[in-house]
């Protein structure tokens, strides 16, 4: 046997377990997309077998795309993911850059900045919806209050009270409402992931030409010269990677939005998917044929912006 043949042999069995397991799930779901499935109907209850039988065709497609939800969803699937990637490129570049600086408990800082990222989605989002953003007995409830009794303490005073009257009182933010609840999500997310950037984005910087620095510096660069012409182009790969890496699991959310507003104006592609499988299998199948359809137009935008980025 060749030396060539050898390898590819025994990488067989992994690529056809690997095969199978992405293949079979995918063709059931689009097997499932195009008949009729229902679990519970007692009108037609042949229906709640997925028979071929119940071939309706591009039906479910029809059904899912004339849904009130379904615009919504997809809006809502890219404000999010596109909002959280662009917070944690920033803020993972200001505090990469920040602690990349040598000082007292440097070791200490990177591990609690990196800490956040593991802690699981549900959780992360049960703390932040009730300890921080609750508006009664969260920190913005007790922080929005302590501000509206220094403010009545404020108006009390002979000189300065008129002018602090003319103060409305602050009410605190629902973020269990239709209007906030995505910003609740992108907050909650964005702190959890934030590390990972970092994380990237540090390691990067320890391979930075400090000779360049050090020559730029020699030549009067500032600063900010130094790092928009040195820095950031040293980062453009990892943005590119740190940048495709989340996206692709953003487009999957669902523990935030089922725990934040349980859908209430707030759904993506997942969560209209899972509403319709609590019933309608082949909608939700439908459904899930349109997120992979997102998922890799997402995909190939950003392998295409990644590949430019490691050409250059």
């Amino acid at each position: 046997m060749s030396d060539r043949k050898l390898p590819r042999l025994l990488q067989t069995p992994a690529v056809l377990l690997l095969l199978i397991w992405m293949l079979v799930p995918l063709g059931m779901t689009l097997y499932f997309s195009f008949i009729r499935y229902v679990l519970n109907n007692l009108r037609r209850p042949e229906w709640t077998s997925p028979s071929l039988s119940n071939w309706r065709g591009f039906g479910n497609y029809e059904f899912v795309l004339n849904s009130k939800d379904f615009v919504l969803a997809i809006q809502n699937s890219l404000f999010i993911v596109c909002s959280i990637l662009f917070l944690t490129v920033i803020l993972g570049i200001l505090i990469a850059v920040l602690i990349n600086k040598t000082f007292p408990g440097q070791g200490i800082v990177r591990v609690l900045l990196i800490s956040p990222f593991f802690v699981m989605p549900a959780v992360n989002a049960v703390l932040w919806i009730n300890m921080i953003l609750d508006p009664v007995l969260g920190l913005q409830g007790i922080a929005i209050a302590g501000v509206n009794d220094m403010l009545d303490g404020l108006r009390q005073m002979p000189v300065l009270g008129s002018f602090f009257s003319l103060w409305p009182e602050f009410e605190p933010i629902s973020f269990r409402a239709t209007q906030t609840s995505a910003i609740a999500v992108i907050m909650m997310v964005t702190w959890q992931w934030t590390p990972f950037a970092v994380l990237i984005f540090m390691t990067s910087l320890q391979s930075e030409d400090q000779q360049q620095k050090e020559a730029a510096v020699l030549d009067g660069a500032g600063t900010w010269s130094q790092f928009r012409f040195l820095t950031l182009p040293h980062l453009g790969r990892p943005i590119a990677i740190v940048v495709m890496i989340q996206a692709i699991f953003h487009l999957s959310l669902y523990a935030e939005i089922e725990i934040v507003s349980r859908g209430n104006g707030n759904k993506n592609l997942p969560y209209l998917i899972g509403e319709f499988a609590n019933n309608n299998i082949g909608a939700a199948s439908a459904t899930g044929i349109f997120a992979v359809i997102l998922a890799n137009i997402v995909a190939i935008f950003l392998l295409r912006m990644v590949g430019k980025t490691l050409m250059e």
